[in-house]
């Protein structure tokens, strides 16, 4: 009679808990709550199967995912939601924790330089500034025009202005982008000369550091790391995108 109540029960309770997980909005509620009562297991579980079968990742959800991975040890995985979360953020803040972490676990890649610092700058606030950009170009192209129709002395600062803003909305739509890049996720990866097993190996990648993506053949992914450039397979990486 035990044994048959405690299945009831159990069955009852998965019935339950699947149905209140029908939607994604409820599936989130619940994580956060088990998140609340310091059930970081369960709650991640779900946090996971939102992101990886809803697509759905909120900024706070991301943070909370990081917190749970680095509470457990899992450095790789803490440092790979925290770029997530930078990535819908851009908080500062994310990048101090992301170098604290690496460099306590001495892993490389996680450093910012001033060109890449102004270069999330400008991701972060890019509808503004470039309407701002063309808004401008299209003032000086104006007053331009308007002074060679009415045969006045062109100054030579707006024409200087013209042609820095000119360059300037080039170089940020063919050099702007934001670079790709991923986690490797497996300890001792072997980095290759070429997208082949038999290519001379020009490094090997531990487990965690942060690498830049420059291309993709076939399942190779052609990396940066170190000032060198390889060969990985694409299993070894974790791409840091949303």
């Amino acid at each position: 009679m035990l044994k048959l109540f405690t299945i009831f029960l159990i069955v009852h309770l998965i019935i339950s808990y699947s149905a209140y997980c029908e939607t994604p909005e409820e599936k989130l509620l619940l994580a956060d709550s088990l998140f609340a009562q310091k059930k970081y297991t369960q709650s991640f579980e779900l946090y996971d199967d939102l992101q990886q079968v809803h697509k759905k990742a909120s900024a706070a959800m991301l943070l909370k995912m990081a917190f749970i991975k680095e509470g457990l040890g899992d450095f790789t995985n803490a440092l790979y939601y925290l770029n997530l979360y930078y990535l819908k953020t851009y908080n500062k803040r994310a990048l101090k924790k992301m170098e604290n972490l690496a460099e306590k676990n001495k892993l490389s890649g996680y450093n910012y330089d001033d060109a890449e610092f102004f270069l999330n700058l400008y991701h972060q606030y890019q509808l503004q500034i470039d309407l701002i950009i063309i808004a401008l170009t299209i003032f000086l192209f104006s007053l331009l025009l308007y002074r060679r129709r009415e045969k006045k002395r062109l100054s030579l600062l707006p024409q200087i202005l013209f042609i820095s803003f000119l360059a300037l909305i080039f170089i940020l739509n063919n050099f702007g982008r934001e670079r790709s890049k991923a986690i490797v996720t497996n300890p001792e990866v072997h980095m290759m000369k070429g997208p082949s097993p038999g290519a001379d190996i020009v490094d090997v990648v531990s487990m965690g550091h942060r690498v830049d993506i420059l291309g993709k053949h076939d399942v190779w992914i052609k990396i940066l790391w170190n000032d060198k450039e390889g060969y990985v397979k694409a299993f070894n990486l974790k791409p840091v995108e949303l």
